[in-house]
């Protein structure tokens, strides 16, 4: 990751993704799934209502070889339109110092990145992590 953190991280991460996977299904949340032109899953992105007004971008992650063709645009895309679908106003996420590729996408489709950290899900969850996130929002 290009920085030093408890070894607990990645474990705590999934163990948080696991004991909360209602959040991630409708009439809360959502999964949407990138496919190339052969059908094959090249990536995915999450949503989940964060509260009423509010939804979390979480867990995007594109294939290596898919990288670069606007798979991770769409899995956005398609989240923010599930978000209005949802009834939801605002969209949170976050997204970790090395992850340049997310820290440079999310303000080309609109989002804010904050001086001040919000409270997301990583933010509650993995406090080891804080001095690494960068917090984006978006009205909708």
């Amino acid at each position: 990751m290009g920085f030093e953190i408890d070894p607990a991280a990645p474990e705590s991460a999934l163990a948080e993704f696991w004991a909360n996977t209602d959040d991630y299904l409708p009439p809360n949340g959502c999964l949407v799934v990138a496919r190339n032109q052969t059908r094959d899953i090249i990536g995915c992105g999450m949503l989940k209502r964060f509260d009423s007004r509010t939804g979390e971008l979480k867990r995007v992650f594109v294939i290596e070889g898919a990288r670069g063709t606007g798979a991770g645009r769409a899995l956005i895309m398609a989240r923010e339109q599930a978000a209005r679908d949802m009834g939801l106003k605002r969209l949170i996420a976050d997204t970790l110092t090395p992850n340049v590729e997310m820290r440079s996408l999310y303000p080309k489709l609109g989002f804010v990145e904050l001086e001040e950290p919000i409270e997301t899900t990583t933010y509650l969850d993995q406090p080891m992590l804080r001095p690494h996130l960068h917090y984006f929002e978006k009205e909708l």
